[in-house]
């Protein structure tokens, strides 16, 4: 195997778990031999089509949500297909339009595809949000997942999640997000804020955070030295801010915006505690990330968080939702000092099992499963629109 394709919906600049995953693994496989390129959404429009980013070459591509855009994007490959080519394909997020190419191109070259369930695209009991994107997107998604040599979920949670919407898949299995421990141990705290509490979340309404903000008004009435810091964006940012200031807490609250990942770990190496307060999730690399940096974790009982957080070892677990729950873990962090060495202590030795070192040779392992399957059956399109395109790519 020389090279893989990565396709994933966003990727540097942006900051998230699954541009994290995209990174660290193209930096486990540059040791193995294997190159990596990435392909992504061009948003803004103001980046350029190609780029580097710590040593992986970045294609980018404009939105496809119709069919000429979907068809400018294969003219696109065909046209760079020297550059893109590779050996097996990989999907990090399946929720977007842009893993649509992943098939086409997969079928098109006869080579093998891998899907990651991150979290969003698969809907939680309960979560309007995850259940609206698998409704809207479930034309392009569920084929692609059908289609896909091998599936990864970054939690059992999220795997039985998968298997109950999409049954009868091929091969599915659960591999953990993991993470750069060697990186997250060379970050120095910089911070010149002092008694802070953070958050670093996507402001949508699965993360949580209103849920965070409320609790936080108990907090600060009890400890009114303690500041709350959240950092990210997303479209419940003004309903957040709205919330904070309706709550009189516009001197206590700061909105950060999006961070680089050293500041990220920066700012957990500093705080109080992180809390992650989400009502539904799939994993949250964030949460490991804390425990590698030192910071102890509160985060809600759901989806596959139990996976990353030990209750009461490396972290503390409390009832989604539960305001009175979640502020009473946030008192016990800061008023008991002896359990928070104790969970500083716990969640250092746990995020180790989290480390690339271990889960990289896993996804090496997969690659080398399907490397050598090809496509018996020729590839049958399910649509007027998948037809057409690939009718277009075999042109």
């Amino acid at each position: 195997m020389r090279r893989v394709l990565f396709i994933c919906s966003l990727y540097h600049p942006h900051v998230g778990g699954i541009e994290t995953m995209v990174t660290e693994l193209s930096q486990f496989y540059r040791g193995q031999g294997v190159e990596s390129v990435v392909l992504t959404k061009k948003w803004p429009t103001t980046l350029t089509e190609e780029d580097y980013y710590k040593d992986t070459k970045i294609y980018r591509v404009l939105s496809a949500r119709t069919e000429t855009e979907f068809s400018n994007i294969i003219e696109w490959a065909k046209n760079n297909e020297n550059k893109i080519k590779a050996d097996i394909i990989h999907v990090i997020g399946v929720r977007r339009p842009l893993p649509l190419i992943g098939l086409l191109l997969s079928q098109y070259w006869n080579v093998p595809l891998i899907s990651t369930i991150a979290g969003s695209e698969i809907p939680n009991t309960g979560d309007s949000e995850t259940e609206t994107v698998w409704n809207e997107g479930r034309e392009i998604m569920r084929p692609v997942l059908e289609a896909s040599n091998i599936i990864t979920c970054v939690s059992k949670a999220l795997e039985n999640d998968l298997r109950g919407i999409v049954p009868n898949l091929n091969y599915v299995r659960t591999v953990y997000a993991g993470i750069d421990t060697e990186f997250i141990n060379s970050v120095s705290c910089t911070e010149t804020e002092k008694n802070y509490i953070i958050s670093l979340r996507r402001l949508t309404l699965s993360k949580g955070v209103d849920i965070l903000i409320r609790a936080f008004k108990d907090i600060a009435n009890k400890y009114p030295q303690i500041r709350l810091l959240i950092a990210g964006e997303g479209p419940e940012e003004e309903n957040l801010k709205t919330l904070a200031r309706n709550l009189n807490l516009d001197d206590k609250i700061k909105f950060i915006g999006t961070v680089s990942l050293t500041r990220a770990i920066s700012l957990l190496k500093g705080a109080i505690c992180t809390v992650i307060p989400s009502i539904s999730e799939g994993g949250s690399l964030v949460n490991i990330e804390a425990q590698a940096a030192s910071c102890p974790v509160i985060a809600s009982r759901v989806g596959g968080i139990p996976e990353y957080v030990q209750d009461g070892v490396s972290g503390l677990l409390f009832e989604s939702k539960n305001l009175k729950d979640l502020v009473d873990k946030v008192k016990t962090i800061i008023s008991n000092a002896s359990l928070r060495n104790k969970l500083i202590e716990g969640g250092v030795e746990h995020a180790k099992k989290f480390s690339w070192d271990i889960l990289g040779p896993q996804y090496l392992a997969l690659y080398n499963e399907v490397i050598d399957v090809k496509q018996v059956e020729p590839f049958q399109p399910w649509s007027k629109l998948t037809k057409r395109l690939w009718l277009k790519l075999k042109k």
